[in-house]
C-alpha cells in the first residue's frame, strides 16, 4: 500500500454527540464485510468509570448518514476496552451478564436473531470459529480498567486460581472450556515473587494464522503489577514464556505466524522490539522514530504500524501516526487533546484500528468535550 500525505488527508467524525460512542480496543477491524457499518457502544456517560448498574447501548454507526443504530445493550463494558466487540461472519458478538454469568452474544443485525457463546470473548481466530475468553469480573478486582464491574468483592476470589485462566470458546455451538489456568502459568514461571500475589490474564490475540495465542500474566507487588509475556498453542499446549517478570511489557501485534512486535525494556530501554516466538532473538524497531509505547498494529499488508501515544506535554496531546518500515519514517496523521479529567481508568487512548483493506482508519478520542468515534480517509 502507498499512501499520499498531504492537505487532502480526510479527519471526520463518525459518530455524533450528545450520546457517547465508543469501540475500544485496538487490532480489532470494526467494520462490517461491506465497510458501510462500524461497530460501537453509545452511553449517556463517559467521564466515570462503569459501575455495576451501568448500561451501554451495542450496536452499529452507519458511516455515510453518522447514526447510531442500536441492536441491544450491555452491561460488562468498560470505557477502554469496551465490550470487546468483534465480527464473526454475518454475526458481531459483546460481552454481556446472563444470570450472574460473563457470556458473549452472537448477533445477526439483519435478521436480529441472537445466541449465547458460554464465555466472554477477548480475542478471535482469523481461521477458524474459535476465540479465546477471559474472565472480565476477575480482572475488575486486579485492574479495575479492563474489568467488568459486577457486586463480586476480592476476598471472593482465588489468588491463583486452578480453575480460571484462558477459555477456548467453540463460536459454531457456544461451549466454552477452560485450557489454560493461571496456576499453570504461576508454576511455569517458577518465580519467588510470585508467591501468593494476586494474577490474572489479559490481552489475547491469536496469530496471523490461528495457531498460537499470544497473551500477558500480571500480578500484584506492593501498589503496582509485574508482568510476563506468553505464547500457547489455542488448546492449551506448548505453553512458553516470552518476556520473563521484571521487564516491562505493554502493547504487542503479531506480523507473521511466529514474528511478534512487542513494546518492553527487554533490552533494557524501554521501546518497540520483534523476536521469533520461542526463539527471544530481540531487535529494536523504529528507536528514535517510534515512541516507546503505543498501541501499535501492522497494516494488512504488513508494510506499516499504525501507533499511537498517550496524551504529552502541558497540551496534554495524544499522537496518531503511521510508520513506514521499510523507510524507517513516520507520518504524524493528527494531535488530540484530552483534557486532565481523562485519565486512568477514563481515559480515552486512541486506540486507532485498521479497515480490511488497509484504506482507512478509525480512533476514539474526547477532543470536542465528549467520546466519539472519529475516521481518517487514507484514499
Amino acid at each position: 500500500m502507498t499512501f499520499n500525505f498531504g492537505s487532502n488527508l480526510k479527519l471526520s467524525r463518525l459518530s455524533s454527540p450528545p450520546k457517547h460512542h465508543f469501540f475500544g480496543y485496538y487490532g480489532i477491524n470494526p467494520w462490517d464485510k461491506t465497510g458501510q457499518y462500524h461497530l460501537a457502544l453509545e452511553t449517556d456517560f463517559h467521564a466515570n468509570r462503569p459501575m455495576e448498574s451501568d448500561i451501554a447501548k451495542v450496536g452499529l454507526v452507519d458511516c455515510d448518514t453518522h447514526v447510531f443504530i442500536s441492536l441491544a445493550q450491555t452491561s460488562a463494558f468498560n470505557l477502554q476496552q469496551g465490550s470487546m466487540m468483534h465480527w464473526i461472519g454475518e454475526e458481531f458478538t459483546y460481552n454481556d451478564w446472563d444470570n450472574g454469568n460473563l457470556v458473549s452474544r452472537a448477533l445477526n443485525p439483519e435478521t436480529k436473531q441472537m445466541r449465547t457463546i458460554q464465555g466472554a470473548i477477548a480475542a478471535v481466530s482469523p481461521t477458524e470459529q474459535l476465540a479465546i475468553g477471559l474472565n472480565y469480573q476477575r480482572m475488575a478486582l486486579c485492574r479495575s480498567v479492563v474489568g467488568y464491574a459486577s457486586s463480586l468483592q476480592p476476598t471472593e476470589i482465588k489468588a491463583q486460581p486452578d480453575d480460571d485462566g484462558l477459555y477456548l470458546l467453540n463460536l459454531q455451538d457456544g461451549t466454552s472450556k477452560l485450557v489454560l489456568s493461571i496456576a499453570d502459568v504461576v508454576s511455569k514461571a517458577n518465580d519467588e515473587r510470585l508467591d501468593g500475589g494476586r494474577t490474572w490474564f489479559n490481552h489475547v490475540l491469536f496469530n496471523t494464522d490461528g495457531t498460537r495465542v499470544l497473551f500477558f500474566c500480571r500480578i500484584r507487588i506492593d501498589n503496582g503489577f509485574l508482568s510476563s509475556l506468553w505464547t500457547v498453542n489455542p488448546d492449551g499446549t506448548d505453553l512458553e514464556m516470552q518476556i520473563p517478570f521484571g521487564y516491562r511489557v505493554s502493547h504487542f501485534d503479531w506480523k507473521t505466524p511466529t514474528q511478534i512486535l512487542v513494546s518492553s525494556d527487554i533490552l533494557n530501554e524501554m521501546g518497540f522490539v520483534e523476536f521469533t516466538d520461542g526463539m527471544r532473538n530481540f531487535t529494536p524497531i523504529g528507536r528514535g522514530v517510534l515512541p516507546n509505547d503505543g498501541h501499535a498494529s501492522f497494516s494488512p499488508d504488513r508494510q506499516w504500524l499504525l501507533c499511537d501515544t498517550y496524551p504529552k506535554g502541558p497540551s496534554r496531546l495524544a499522537e496518531l501516526m503511521l510508520y513506514d518500515i521499510e523507510e524507517n519514517r513516520k507520518y504524524i496523521l493528527g494531535e488530540f487533546h484530552h483534557d486532565e479529567q481523562f485519565s486512568g481508568d477514563v481515559r480515552c487512548d486512541l486506540h486507532p484500528r485498521w479497515s480490511s483493506d488497509g484504506m482507512t482508519i478509525t480512533f476514539d478520542s474526547v477532543h470536542e468535550d465528549s467520546r466519539q468515534i472519529y475516521c481518517i480517509d487514507l484514499t
